[in-house]
């Protein structure tokens, strides 16, 4: 504060009008020094009176997540299990990004060495890798951790006999003990229980046993997990985070409001239908048996009548005593609700998955709104499974597969593989002209075919040879089927190149 607002507020009790007037003088000065400079400033980083309410603390990601991550799994959690729209939102997004699975397609320039480390890699993901169900029910739990929690951990366990990476234990965020933050002496870290050495690689993760909530749990403190054999999944937001948060966080607060204003229209609404007659005799009149409001004996009045209760009920017909007054609340349904919900789903949704898949309403939904939709929606598809979950989940998973297989075998070359993913089956709103663009981006060369076969869950190289597998049965038994494309076109005619491809001579156009 400067001298002139002090000045300022010294004359203002004394002369307002001199006040002002000083004040309005100050400000056209500046305003002039402003404009003579040139100087420009962020509306967003000022500070007065339209910004007095605006929370911008600078805290580090870790602080933030330190002071607030439990909490917001904690209403995450809450409106998972009771809210129907954050339910059925975090299961859409559930199916969108990890489906029926992300399968892994294993590559290697040696064929036996990738299909031994492929038949490895699937045998032991269907079968029970964490004692109750295969890699991909696993998968869709962790996928749910992350979305409502914030994160999930995948323990890995084996044993000097049996050899590393056999089998798998699935925990939730809340059983990586966020109480453990300090320095190491060696130059290291804990940050809420996330270990790391100096140079601020991790090395490991205080896990608890056990959930520290389970009414069976033991108090036992957290154990030190070595990072070699822990998965760590989690959405980042900046760099250096330590842990995640729950994805319902920036949505939570709305889809709390959304769930307390349905309540309160329910309740209208049966108020609505709870409108009783309520009779008031003149003055002096006597009442008739309908005015009486029967008791059993011994439970009331003497004379056998009640007074009128605080609570009204469908068709409740009531006569008050004469001089009572009775006002009857008759509240009228908003015509606005509905749009007012729909207009707050609709943002809730622009953050989870598109409005018609959370919310069931296709009332106002036309075929361009939800193509659009779909479409725009697989851009966030791509950066979670592209950006979190094959990086954080899958490839990690494979290659400790690939090294137990190794220590097996004896053969580092398993070391070596690659591999690619096929993604979920994405359903399409108008296959026809999808699939249309998606052939004429194939046949000018600007996307591989075994790509899109990969889009659509599908191992691209096991599915060509099992094309080519059928199209040599039908050429040995001289079928001709509508859907084989060397032979006829989408239309039914014959192709062109169809007798040279069977040992006669070129089409000469004769």
């Amino acid at each position: 504060m400067g001298f002139g607002d002090i000045l300022d507020g010294v004359i203002a009790p004394i002369a307002p009008t001199w006040a002002a007037r000083r004040m309005a003088a100050r400000t056209h000065i500046a305003a002039a020094q402003l404009a003579r400079d040139g100087v420009r400033a962020y509306d967003a980083a000022s500070y007065n009176r339209r910004t007095a309410n605006w929370n911008r603390q600078t805290n580090s990601i870790n602080g933030e997540t330190l002071r607030y991550r439990k909490t917001l799994a904690a209403a995450g959690w809450d409106l998972f299990q009771n809210n129907k729209y954050a339910a059925a939102g975090v299961r859409q997004q559930v199916a969108a990004i990890w489906g029926d699975g992300i399968a892994v397609q294993i590559t290697h320039p040696v064929k036996r060495v990738r299909e031994r480390a492929q038949a490895d890699w699937d045998r032991w993901a269907e079968s029970k890798v964490d004692d109750l169900g295969d890699w991909y029910g696993h998968g869709k739990v962790d996928i749910i951790e992350m979305i409502v929690g914030g994160e999930g951990l995948t323990v890995w366990q084996g044993d000097r006999n049996d050899g590393p990476f056999n089998s798998i234990v699935g925990k939730s965020g809340v059983e990586l003990d966020a109480s453990k933050n300090f320095r190491l002496t060696d130059g290291g870290k804990i940050v809420q229980g996330v270990q790391y050495n100096s140079q601020n690689r991790r090395t490991g993760y205080w896990l608890f046993g056990e959930h520290p909530n389970d009414p069976l749990g033991t108090g036992r403190p957290s154990q030190f997990v070595d990072a070699a054999y822990v998965d760590h999944m989690f959405e980042r937001v900046s760099h250096g985070q330590a842990r995640g948060v729950s994805w319902l966080g920036a949505v939570a607060m709305t889809l709390q409001d959304i769930a307390e204003i349905e309540d309160a229209r329910r309740l209208s609404e049966k108020i609505q239908n709870c409108l009783s007659l309520i009779i008031t005799p003149a003055e002096g009149q006597g009442t008739s048996p309908l005015g009486v409001q029967g008791v059993a004996p011994g439970s009331g009045p003497a004379d056998g009548a009640r007074p009128l209760g605080e609570s009204i009920s469908p068709g409740m017909i009531a006569r008050t005593l004469p001089g009572e007054q009775v006002q009857v609340v008759n509240p009228q349904p908003s015509n606005a609700t509905v749009q007012f919900l729909q207009q707050q789903l609709a943002g809730v949704s622009a953050n989870m998955v598109p409005y018609h898949l959370m919310t069931g309403d296709v009332s106002q939904a036309n075929y361009s709104g939800l193509r659009a939709a779909m479409n725009g929606s697989y851009g966030l598809l791509d950066d979670w499974q592209q950006n979190v979950v094959i990086p954080l989940k899958c490839k990690p998973a494979v290659m400790r597969r690939m090294q137990r297989l190794a220590w097996q075998t004896g053969d580092a070359r398993f070391l070596d593989v690659g591999m690619t993913f096929a993604l979920p089956v994405r359903r399409l709103v108008d296959p026809v002209k999808d699939l249309l663009g998606e052939l004429m981006e194939v046949r000018a060369g600007w996307k591989l075919t075994t790509k899109a076969m990969a889009e659509r869950g599908l191992n691209g190289e096991a599915h060509i040879r099992e094309i080519a597998r059928i199209n040599a049965m039908l050429d040995e038994l001289k079928l001709a089927l509508d859907s084989d494309p060397r032979k006829l076109t989408d239309s039914g005619v014959l192709q062109a190149a169809a007798p040279y491809l069977y040992g006669g001579a070129p089409n000469q156009g004769n």
